[in-house]
């Protein structure tokens, strides 16, 4: 037996099921995001590799639609 699709499910290859907004800069902005989300962000500035936390923001949505997640993880 087969399980039905899940329609949340953006990817069907992906293994994380898809986040509540499309873009870290504007959950940000909306204060959208959970404290571990921010605290990401914060990891981010923190070890020098953003200037602040929407410029983390910023660096995060400009990796998800350079990176597709299934393609990264086999090398594709």
């Amino acid at each position: 037996m087969t399980t039905p699709p899940d329609p949340t499910r953006t990817d069907p290859t992906d293994p994380l099921p898809p986040e509540k907004f499309s873009s870290w800069e504007a959950a940000l902005d909306q204060s959208l995001l959970k404290p571990i989300q921010v605290s990401v962000l914060q990891t981010m500035v923190d070890e020098g590799h953003a200037s602040t936390l929407a410029n983390a923001a910023s660096i995060l949505d400009l990796q998800e639609t350079i990176i597709h997640p299934p393609e990264h993880m086999w090398g594709s």
